[in-house]
């Protein structure tokens, strides 16, 4: 798709190699922009020769993309390949979204006009390779022109890795409540062999050790004599995968505690679940729990980074410590015995994603920060 020559161009470059919370994030920002002075222009990389999920969903919307061709991970052309595409298209603002993206955008912008916002979504520690790139994550973006929180507890967290309190603007994510309202729900008894009387607790995410779901599953072993037909179902893959599974295994938990890897039609699960269970031990702003919420499922969610941003105990979801399976069972048998409790934090929370954390309060937030990075006079790196 041709530039729009009035538009100033804004970049945003994100590893991805599925389509996630993160990715619709930036998927519908591209969207809202497109009525704007932005152009949004999403990037992301080949990886084995294949063009991510991500781009291809925007490029079916008709938005501008861009594919960085490194042949893996960690080509050493894609610096100068970053820097050929801020030239080339004439970019204004880099924006990104990930420790690999932001080390290289770090580098990209040095001696160049462009401006560099970063975004802090949570970061994990799963490998040796992944603990230094957020090492050296952590320095760059003490040089970022901005860097975005997700979170006002994300911010914190920047604070306290020495990024300036001046550069820092928190932009919550955002949900597009309209377009939840009309997703078709997953029978989930049905599909994963429940029996009808179930109560089904849904828990989704990369399985890495900051996620919980071993806490989850001590919790649920637990939870299940005090209140027999819960259910789990735990989505998602990573790492962490095979040991949740021998987790549940050595705990005899298998026939009541699912682990049936990644799911693409997620959004329809969480919609066919009884409740939505988050057991994080550190967050950014999770989209799952957003997302929930849009859906109307009552969720329970450790108190970690922004999550009680979003839940206030006992009014729209209940909010037990992370780290502690026994009070992360005690809110799974509350939430779980008490139907009229269910239903009274599921409206209080559809309200609060609605009216507090939409795209179009995300939008006007985001081309804020670009005008105000625009006409800043020094530049950080």
């Amino acid at each position: 798709m041709p530039r729009d020559a009035a538009k100033v161009s804004v970049l945003h470059l994100r590893a991805s190699n599925f389509y996630g919370g993160p990715e619709r994030q930036l998927h519908c920002h591209a969207r809202a922009a497109r009525d704007s002075v932005f152009e949004v222009i999403v990037a992301s990389y080949a990886e084995s020769g294949r063009s991510p999920d991500l781009l291809a969903r925007v490029a079916a919307d008709r938005l501008p993309t861009h594919l960085v061709g490194v042949a893996g991970a960690y080509d050493r052309r894609a610096l100068g390949l970053i820097r050929r595409v801020l030239r080339d298209r004439d970019i204004a603002i880099l924006c990104t979204h990930d420790y690999r993206s932001t080390v290289l955008g770090c580098l990209a912008v040095r001696f160049t006009p462009v401006r560099w916002i970063a975004f802090s979504r949570g970061r994990t520690r799963e490998t040796l390779r992944i603990r230094l790139y957020n090492e050296l994550e952590r320095l760059c973006l003490r040089f970022a022109d901005r860097v975005v929180a997700v979170s006002e507890g994300e911010k914190a967290s920047l604070r306290r890795r020495l990024v300036p309190d001046r550069r820092i603007a928190v932009v919550h994510n955002a949900i597009d409540t309209a377009a939840f309202a009309a997703v078709t729900p997953v029978d989930l008894k049905s599909r994963f062999g429940f029996p009808a009387h179930s109560l089904v607790a849904v828990a989704a995410g990369r399985f890495s050790p900051e996620k919980g779901q071993l806490d989850l599953v001590r919790a649920a072993e637990l939870a299940l004599p005090r209140l027999p037909g819960l259910r789990f179902v735990l989505f998602g893959d990573g790492p962490d995968l095979e040991r949740t599974r021998h987790e549940i295994e050595s705990r005899g938990l298998n026939d009541r505690v699912l682990c049936p890897g990644f799911e693409r039609d997620l959004a329809a699960c969480l919609r066919g679940a009884d409740l939505v269970v988050n057991p994080s031990l550190s967050e950014g702003l999770p989209n799952v729990v957003l997302e929930a919420m849009a859906l109307g499922v009552p969720v329970v969610a450790t108190a970690v980074g922004g999550v009680p941003e979003l839940i206030r105990d006992g009014d729209t979801g209940l909010l037990p410590p992370p780290a502690d399976p026994r009070q992360l069972a005690d809110a799974l048998v509350r939430m779980g015995d008490d139907p009229a409790l269910r239903r009274r934090v599921a409206a209080n929370a559809l309200n609060l994603v609605r009216e507090s954390f939409s795209f179009e309060k995300q939008a006007r937030e985001l081309f804020a920060l670009y005008a105000d990075v625009l006409n800043q006079r020094d530049r950080t790196v």
